[in-house]
């Protein structure tokens, strides 16, 4: 209760430090590990990056050498500590570079070919 609710206990966590808020919630909240406990927090308003497929392997190809699916203490400070620098470069929310990391991998498609999608899909 020092914090007055979970609201402002997240809230308070430091960005800098978002593998700690990590670890607490798989730790003490029931189904929260994972990329659960990511998820709820990016939708809970949390500026904080989400670990997925393609988030990891921006990372892997910035240069750093993690897992495939990272979850040793040494990959996740790695991890940390490279959005840490990128937000210190930048000065961009944790969750916009996580994103741009997201986007700037994987299978990409003409913005065209996606816009012609995108209208079948709502025509029909």
């Amino acid at each position: 209760m020092e914090h007055g609710s979970f609201a402002r206990f997240i809230a308070d966590w430091p960005c800098s430090d978002l593998i700690g808020l990590f670890e607490f919630l798989k730790r003490r909240g029931a189904r929260l590990g994972g990329m659960t406990g990511q998820r709820v927090l990016r939708n809970i308003g949390k500026d904080t990056f989400i670990l997925t497929a393609d988030v990891v392997r921006a990372l892997q190809e910035a240069g750093l050498a993690i897992a495939d699916c990272p979850s040793s203490r040494r990959d996740l400070s790695a991890i940390q500590w490279q959005f840490n620098d990128w937000h210190a470069q930048t000065g961009l929310p944790y969750a916009h570079l996580s994103r741009i990391a997201a986007f700037s991998v994987g299978e990409n498609y003409p913005a065209n070919d996606v816009l012609q999608d995108s209208a079948k899909e709502s025509a029909t």
